[in-house]
């Protein structure tokens, strides 16, 4: 599998080469230049043949004279360029080669003097003999960019006798690399051509082109080497703390002390972060407390149930070793032993019940549903199979209070928390149950009761599993003390909070604040 840092610097590479093709060799100055130089020199064939065709309708001189007139008219000296201008007459009859001409613009290029001057002494001829480094890419690049420019600008060769009609020109490529273009345009008198007026221009494409890229060379150097300074250094923040985290959690753990690796799983050096990398180091720092707690938990629960189970099976044993002395079946003691029995499988079930809530609040899907309904259903039943004539139960319970969660263990909730104020009320008294729902408070369930309510040291310890507080009237047959203990862990499961507080009926009252 490839690592998050060779794709990081994979990608850098892709968008490296992506930027250098698209920045280089998909430029298309050359193209435009070398359209723009075409259209320049069509117009100025079209202006040439116009200032020569006065010259030429003129039939009382001759053609040396014709010819005087036109080379007087395109010195350099009024026009510039006139080096790059030929002048025929049209002759319908033989080459292009054999026609006269009225004006050489090359040999009078001839005639101007010519200035030479020397190469600085500062330049030696090992300095132009070795190309930079610069030089050495953008030739490189110049070999894959001039082909794609070929396909674009060349023409094929055109047919001077069809400048007769209409302009003809063309683009040709040159031994030198360069391109060659060349305009015929013809000087009409009425529908008659008697002139050919031909204008010629080069394109040095390896010169523009390495004037124009030298510098945007440096610049996508520069770019480039950016971009991938930029983007080792971000490989290497993101990559090597991601390594770490994982070696960390690939470790094996001993069985001896997983409480103690999971607590030291921390790394310093990123917990300071306050990044992405960061954010996922404090959760993972999170999620392994979660897991020391939740070991610690499970071993004091184990150690729990193997008391509370040892208390059931001693009396068992004890009362069996009594009736082999006695060798006597005593119905006493045989009523003892089953009541035993029978404490150690509620007891054994209620154990089966917490496990089955533990895997429920992780693995089942929350639903909406309506938590007054539920609420009334429950006390429906309990009025139903009520056995005490003075006890009573009293509703205010806003109605269509729904909320998300396991409707099942909310019922059983509200079934714990009625059975514990039943016992602890019964036979006379009242219990009370109130529901609404707030802006500030969110969804507010009280059940309370006139019993003898909660004292402020059993308020920290009614919570905790097989803890019992009944006396008189409020033992219960059987109790295993787990009922309270799934009531806050399902609430706190769901977000919410439950606490005891004295009511003002005189016992206690369990207040659970959902938002």
């Amino acid at each position: 599998m490839h690592s998050i840092l060779s794709k990081i610097l994979g990608l850098i590479l892709i968008f490296n080469v992506v930027l250098w093709i698209f920045a280089l060799a998909s430029d298309d100055f050359a193209i435009n230049e070398i359209k723009h130089k075409k259209d320049q020199i069509s117009l100025s064939a079209i202006l040439y043949a116009q200032i020569a065709l006065p010259i030429m309708q003129d039939t009382k001189i001759t053609d040396f004279e014709k010819m005087v007139r036109i080379s007087q008219k395109f010195s350099r000296k009024v026009i510039p360029n006139s080096e790059f201008v030929n002048i025929y007459r049209f002759e319908a009859e033989g080459e292009h080669s054999e026609w006269f001409k009225y004006f050489d613009g090359s040999a009078a290029s001839r005639q101007e003097p010519i200035i030479v001057s020397g190469l600085p002494s500062s330049l030696s001829s090992q300095q132009r003999a070795q190309p930079s480094f610069t030089d050495q890419i953008v030739g490189g690049l110049f070999e894959i960019y001039k082909p794609l420019v070929d396909r674009k600008v060349l023409t094929k060769p055109l047919v001077e006798k069809r400048a007769r009609f209409s302009s003809q020109s063309e683009v040709i490529t040159n031994e030198a690399g360069s391109y060659n273009l060349r305009v015929l345009t013809p000087i009409r008198d009425g529908r008659e051509t008697i002139g050919i007026v031909e204008v010629r221009d080069s394109y040095q494409i390896k010169d523009a082109y390495f004037g124009r890229n030298a510098m945007r060379l440096n610049l996508l150097g520069g770019i480039s080497l950016i971009s991938c300074v930029f983007g080792i250094v971000l490989a290497v923040s993101i990559a090597f703390p991601l390594r770490r985290l994982s070696k960390r959690l690939d470790q094996k753990l001993s069985p001896d002390d997983i409480a103690v690796q999971l607590q030291s799983f921390s790394i310093s050096s990123l917990s300071r972060r306050r990044d992405e990398i960061g954010k996922l180091h404090e959760n993972l720092v999170k999620l392994t407390k979660q897991m020391t707690e939740l070991f610690q938990e499970k071993e004091q629960f184990a150690a729990e149930v193997s008391h509370e189970l040892k208390n059931p099976i001693a009396s068992i044993i004890a009362y069996a070793e009594n009736c082999e002395d006695a060798a006597t079946t005593d119905p006493e003691v045989i009523g003892k032993m089953k009541a035993q029995a029978v404490r150690m499988n509620k007891l054994v079930t209620e154990i089966s019940e917490a496990a089955v809530v533990d895997n429920d609040l992780v693995t089942k899907k929350r639903e909406r549903f309506d938590l007054s309904e539920t609420i009334g259903e429950i006390l429906d039943h309990y009025e139903d199979v009520n056995e005490y004539p003075s006890l009573k139960f009293v509703r205010n319970i806003q109605r269509r209070v729904a909320i998300t969660g396991l409707q099942d263990r909310w019922g059983q909730i509200i079934v714990n928390l009625l059975d514990n104020a039943v016992s602890f009320t019964r036979p006379v008294g009242t219990i009370r149950i109130t529901l609404k729902k707030t802006w500030r408070h969110g969804v507010v369930l009280e059940i309370e009761d006139t019993g003898p309510g909660v004292s402020e040291a059993a308020a920290e310890l009614i919570f905790e599993r097989f803890y019992t507080a009944r006396r008189g009237n409020a033992v219960q047959a059987n109790a295993s003390g787990l009922g309270l203990a799934l009531a806050k862990q399902i609430v706190e499961a769901h977000g919410g909070q439950i606490n005891p507080t004295s009511s003002e009926l005189g016992g206690a009252r369990f207040v659970i604040v959902l938002k």
